[in-house]
């Protein structure tokens, strides 16, 4: 008769039919003279590496790769790997490895979180490498907590071409790991929220319009030659990719309590990407003992009024909003692209608007804004400086509560209209050191990044421009 795949079966194969001949599929087995004498047929009907114990109930199986499942570009998936078998020694207990683990029930206790996934979820997960930190981390979760965390820590770790990628994931976790169960939650949830924000965003129209294949209808850019041209050209679509990854950042290297973390991310997911993009760079920038400071600012701002302090702020890291248009004499366009601002430049713009939050008060920084959305994003620093100096030094010119409206009609045009100077001139410049030289006649400033420039009356003309 057959006898079953038992482990008696197979110390009775290893002990006879071993050294009997390899070509045989099955072997008949005397037994001592002194029982019964009974045939064994014994049926060898598996591979001697399926006849040894599986720990893992075939849930190996999983991480065979498979055309149906998307490999997550720049992150390594794990597997399960084993030690070989031994074909004189078939039975004996091999050693396992699993990211970090060896020991076969915390393997197993791993896969029990693979397994709360399904599809491509799961296919992500296992792009994470397993490791203690990240099991317990997850064991708090619930099965939609899981969910999210999934999807924003392979986002933000997956390569993103254009982005300066890195594979953050094991330092996430562990500045996950560190937080509470309310502040988890917390920053869970607020990760699902700005990965949805990301997939919500519309990037705007360009405002000279774009042609059949969506390209800006320019005769020419000009652009310094250290710009990212992945986020400087129109056409790329990164912003939803930077939010997460700006998030992800402030967790790793900013410092929070609780309440403020708990706090922020009731801020951010109750905003748009704009907003959002504005808030963390802010938080990002200024330094631990301000935290409260943009707490607080953050619960007066009217998120759905205009003008929005964050949209506005926002403006400083995209970079369409840094770049400018101009139309020549027959219509056509030319476009000045500048990097966005330094982090010590935003750091300094975003300390003067704190400094007048604290003294002065929400509504007076509401009444600045007013005058000063729409205005160029590279002339916000010093649009806030020179009002802030003035008021310190004339401080009676700002008793009327439309002191801030009298000062930005003397100031506003000034300083908008030397800076449109400039910006010629780098057009002119960058024109004039190509190989072939674009005829370029005289300009007019047409509109600002994002924003259609209310009149497109001719700006101040550069000593160059006039010859």
């Amino acid at each position: 008769m057959k006898l079953p795949n038992t482990a008696q079966a197979q110390q009775l194969i290893t002990h006879n039919t071993l050294e009997k001949s390899a070509s045989t599929s099955s072997a008949t087995v005397k037994v001592n003279d002194s029982e019964a004498i009974t045939d064994y047929v014994i049926a060898i009907e598996q591979p001697i590496s399926q006849l040894a114990p599986d720990p893992f109930r075939g849930r190996n199986i999983d991480f065979i790769y498979s055309p149906n499942l998307n490999p997550i570009l720049g992150m390594k998936k794990y597997g399960i790997g084993s030690s070989p078998i031994d074909i004189n020694k078939p039975f004996a207990e091999r050693s396992y490895k699993y990211g970090e683990f060896t020991n076969p029930d915390d393997i197993n206790a791993f896969l029990d979180q693979v397994d709360r996934l399904d599809g491509e979820l799961k296919n992500m997960f296992q792009h994470l490498k397993p490791t203690a930190e990240l099991l317990e981390l997850v064991q708090k979760m619930s099965d939609e907590e899981l969910a999210a965390f999934t999807q924003f820590a392979v986002t933000t770790s997956r390569h993103q071409f254009g982005l300066e990628n890195k594979n953050s994931s094991e330092q996430l976790i562990s500045s996950l790991s560190k937080l509470s169960d309310d502040a988890l939650s917390s920053t869970i949830a607020t990760m699902g929220e700005l990965l949805q924000q990301g997939n919500d965003y519309k990037k705007p129209v360009s405002p000279i319009g774009e042609n059949e294949h969506g390209n800006e209808t320019l005769v020419m850019i000009s652009m310094p030659e250290n710009i990212n041209w992945f986020k400087s050209n129109y056409r790329a679509n990164m912003a939803k990719y930077e939010l997460a990854n700006d998030y992800a950042n402030l967790l790793m290297e900013k410092t929070f309590s609780e309440g403020q973390l708990i706090q922020l991310n009731s801020h951010l997911s109750e905003t748009t990407l704009e907003q959002s993009s504005g808030i963390i760079d802010m938080m990002s920038l200024v330094k631990t003992h301000q935290n409260d400071d943009v707490l607080a600012m953050l619960n007066e701002v009217d998120k759905d009024g205009e003008p929005n302090l964050f949209n506005y702020l926002s403006q400083q890291t995209n970079y369409q909003a840094n770049k400018q248009y101009y139309q020549m004499d027959n219509g056509k366009f030319v476009a000045q692209q500048d990097n966005i601002s330094s982090d010590s430049n935003r750091r300094e713009l975003y300390n003067n608007i704190l400094n007048a939050y604290n003294d002065i008060g929400m509504g007076w920084i509401n009444d600045a804004l007013e005058q000063f959305t729409g205005t160029p994003a590279q002339i916000q620093n010093e649009l806030w400086q020179t009002l802030l100096d003035d008021k310190e030094k004339m401080p009676e010119q700002f008793t009327r509560s439309d002191s801030v409206e009298a000062w930005a009609l003397k100031n506003i045009s000034r300083i908008e209209g030397a800076f449109h100077v400039t910006q010629m001139n780098k057009i002119y410049d960058y024109n004039s050191e190509q190989l072939l030289p674009e005829l370029i006649t005289k300009l007019s400033f047409y509109s600002s990044g994002n924003i259609r420039s209310s009149a497109t009356s001719e700006a101040p003309q550069s000593a160059k421009n006039q010859q």
